[in-house]
């Protein structure tokens, strides 16, 4: 079913009544705040609120915790804070495949672009284009082996429809190439078979890739991010190659009822970003691999509805289908 672009604007509206906050009483939070994750324990979502909890307990002046409602392709938690009241009290931490669900699950019990407000962007994880070093030396020669009818090259996933099946999908057509896809449940064996040579190329997140690049069992080429990491300057973005419009990362941002109060929305908003960016709350988080983005709610909108947009047409395009 088409996306329906009429859609998209709603959720720029609910971050349109932030401005008028300020003319309204202030909001502080009275009870304990409750942050949604709708994966199972241990996962990547779990440090980004652990290392920040203590910030932002100081910040709102409450305790923060994590109530962990994983299944259903995310949208157990999801439901879960649609039955929440809507005072301000609970949010849930979203990644890129709230995005993705409006194009794969369009049959969900909620409607991503009309019931929820963005409250504030926190943090990306960036995408390393690794390849099994017999494939190639570098993008170039790459590019030109996997473009070959019959080259038999295969990425890999961590599963249909996650981000980096899609940035696979998306770059494949971009650049042309002759690749299949095989999806993992997760990053453990992908990268075992990467390490194989059993697939020859994947999207993955930065933090998986550093030690074996460095050990020389994968061979970085090029990273989808906005410029190069720190962890990896020699290796060029995608950008520099050729390819800008490839859209590859693992982000994390958190997420209101649409019928919270805006000054509640506002408070919250401010509090992330605050305790986000204090110093020693940076340094862990990049020490972890992540690179802080404290996007406000209306930046956070804008991304929310440009991920939903490109997903779509890779989607489509790939004719992407989930169980």
């Amino acid at each position: 079913m088409p996306l329906s672009r009429r859609s998209l604007p709603s959720l720029a509206l609910a971050t349109g009544g932030l401005a008028k906050a300020q003319a309204q009483p202030a909001w502080a939070p009275s009870q304990t705040m409750r942050v949604i994750i709708p994966f199972t324990p241990g996962g990547t979502m779990d440090p980004v609120v652990n290392i920040v909890r203590l910030a932002l307990q100081q910040e709102l002046g409450q305790p923060v915790v994590l109530d962990h409602r994983p299944g259903g392709a995310t949208v157990v938690g999801t439901q879960e804070l649609l039955r929440a009241p809507a005072d301000g009290h609970s949010l849930i931490m979203i990644a890129n495949s709230f995005a993705a669900n409006v194009t794969l699950r369009p049959s969900m019990p909620y409607n991503p672009l009309r019931d929820f407000a963005p409250i504030m962007m926190a943090t990306v994880v960036p995408h390393v284009l690794a390849i099994n070093p017999s494939v190639a030396r570098d993008f170039a020669g790459f590019v030109e082996v996997a473009r070959r009818p019959g080259a038999g090259v295969s990425f890999g996933s961590y599963g249909i429809g996650t981000s980096n099946h899609l940035g696979g999908e998306q770059f494949a057509r971009l650049a042309g190439l002759n690749a299949t896809h095989v999806p993992y449940n997760g990053p453990a064996q992908a990268g075992t078979d990467l390490m194989g040579n059993r697939i020859q190329f994947m999207f993955a997140n930065l933090p998986d890739m550093i030690q074996p690049v460095q050990a020389g069992q994968l061979r970085a080429i090029a990273v989808s991010a906005a410029a190069r990491l720190p962890q990896m300057p020699d290796v060029p973005t995608m950008a520099e190659l050729g390819f800008p419009l490839v859209l590859s990362d693992s982000w994390f941002g958190l997420i209101a009822r649409a019928d919270v109060p805006a000054p509640a929305r506002a408070r919250l908003e401010a509090a992330w970003v605050a305790a986000l960016t204090r110093p020693e709350v940076k340094a862990r988080l990049e020490e972890t691999g992540f690179t802080i983005l404290a996007y406000g709610s209306e930046r956070f909108g804008t991304e929310i509805r440009r991920y939903t947009e490109t997903y779509a047409q890779v989607i489509r395009a790939a004719n992407i289908r989930v169980e």
